[in-house]
């Protein structure tokens, strides 16, 4: 495993990075990804006895535009990973947006209406899942988190004063806490104790990506910029296209079809994959050879993953059950919010959840810990949530990608505020000042700035 210049924390018992404030009784975690990996992280530091079970064995990949950002990074910097995670990865600094105009007529005047926009952002980060997921795990265990991998677990029952979990590896444990952070799918296993309720279908549009391996990105002479995140915008949604740390490229897009006949199911995902090839295809990013290659490609190598529909709201809490990261829902991200926000709500519920056993969390009035966190949830990042669901929703539409595409040209600082408001999530006390009293922490640890 690569850690990066920094290494992975000290065993040495004296090191302030594993400094906790109280004992705040035992919690698993159920999903090792980077909400899971965050939360489990900052509980231990809290003082918490932190199980995690991850049931995929690590390194694999997932459906992910890989892209982390300014505030994700920041985060990490609260628990001490951040710079980790930066040596790893190769820096993002602009977008290259590709906003598709044209209609009718031949494909050269096609790609002639459609030109290039380049909007710098705050300088964030570029790494596949596999190695992202991997260094964060590792993370966890050295900052003293028990790590069951591969190990699926169950939710038996619940009471007021505790979770029963039985695991994979063999009995059934009390926790104090159970932390939710299983996905996109938001699927976990139980026994009707601790029942999470969807309040919202999936709806909106599909997630899928590849990695375009670098070979054919050579041989098509496919080169991004140092820093460069392209950003393909269609009538079928939009495509992010990234180079990974030993160039790979990672493509992922977000993209709107018709509804899946149940009996066409590879016909369903052939057309998610020809919306994909659609948004590249028709955008000056790449020349006719390089289509031509791209399309063959696509036809006969591509290894496509999808997720499910990119829309969702549940319940977030229910007594001492909790769901963080895309399992207690989420909004169609643009490039790498979705682990950013997953990332934040670990380090959020953890912080909370210091707050409350040390009995100082009684504002919200609320019966109890699952639904202080619900409370909470459903105003965390809203901002930014609502900000990310207009812009993907309004790039669907042609007049408004011909707006974007003139007006960005011309005064590209407009797009300024946008990228500033992703890049600026809540402040979280670093690990290393836990040493000061709990409350003081705990309020720091939830000032957030407007955009969050």
């Amino acid at each position: 495993m690569a850690w990066g210049h920094s290494g992975p924390p000290s065993n040495d018992p004296t090191d302030e990075r594993k400094t906790v404030c109280q004992d705040i009784g035992r919690v698993a975690v159920i999903g090792g990804g980077p909400a899971g990996s965050a939360a489990a992280t900052r509980l231990a530091h809290r003082g918490a006895e932190v199980t995690l079970f991850e049931r995929a064995e690590f390194p694999r990949e997932k459906v992910c535009g890989c892209c982390l950002g300014a505030a994700g990074l920041a985060a990490l910097d609260a628990i001490g990973v951040g710079q980790s995670v930066r040596e790893l990865g190769q820096p993002t600094t602009f977008f290259h947006g590709y906003f598709q105009t044209g209609r009718g007529g031949t494909r050269e005047e096609r790609i002639h209406s459609t030109r290039g926009v380049r909007i710098p952002i705050v300088q964030g980060t570029a790494l596949s899942r596999s190695q992202l997921d991997l260094n964060l795990l590792r993370w966890a265990e050295q900052a003293g988190v028990n790590v069951q991998q591969p190990c699926g677990a169950t939710i038996v029952s619940q009471d007021p004063s505790g979770v029963w979990v039985e695991s994979e590896s063999g009995g059934s444990q009390r926790y104090d806490l159970v932390v939710i952070a299983t996905g996109l799918t938001g699927k976990f296993r139980q026994s009707g104790a601790a029942e999470l309720a969807w309040k919202q279908t999936p709806h909106g549009p599909m997630g899928i990506s590849t990695h375009l391996p670098r070979p054919i990105a050579e041989e098509m002479a496919w080169q991004l910029e140092d820093g460069e995140i392209q950003m393909h915008c269609g009538e079928e949604g939009y495509a992010g296209v990234v180079q990974l740390p030993g160039g790979d490229l990672d493509i992922a897009a977000a993209v709107h079809v018709r509804p899946r006949n149940s009996k066409e199911d590879h016909a369903g995902k052939r057309a998610i994959e020809a919306a994909v090839e659609s948004l590249l295809l028709n955008s000056n990013a790449l020349n006719s050879r390089q289509s031509d290659r791209l399309r063959q490609w696509f036809a006969e190598g591509a290894s496509w993953q999808t997720t499910p529909a990119l829309r969702r709201k549940r319940v977030a809490g229910n007594g001492r059950v909790v769901a963080i990261g895309d399992a207690a829902g989420y909004v169609e991200p643009l490039t790498g919010e979705g682990m950013t926000w997953g990332i934040e709500s670990g380090l959020a519920v953890a912080d909370l959840w210091a707050l409350y056993q040390s009995g100082r969390m009684t504002a919200d009035k609320e019966p109890d810990f699952g639904a202080h966190w619900h409370a909470r949830a459903t105003k965390f990042q809203t901002r930014r949530r609502r900000l990310c669901g207009w812009v993907t929703g309004w790039v669907r539409y042609r007049p408004a990608r011909w707006l974007a595409r003139g007006g960005l040209q011309r005064a590209g600082w407009l797009a300024a505020p946008f990228t500033r408001s992703l890049a600026i999530g809540p402040r979280f006390e670093s690990t290393t000042t836990l040493q000061r009293p709990l409350a003081s922490i705990a309020d720091a640890s939830h000032r957030t700035h407007p955009s969050s």
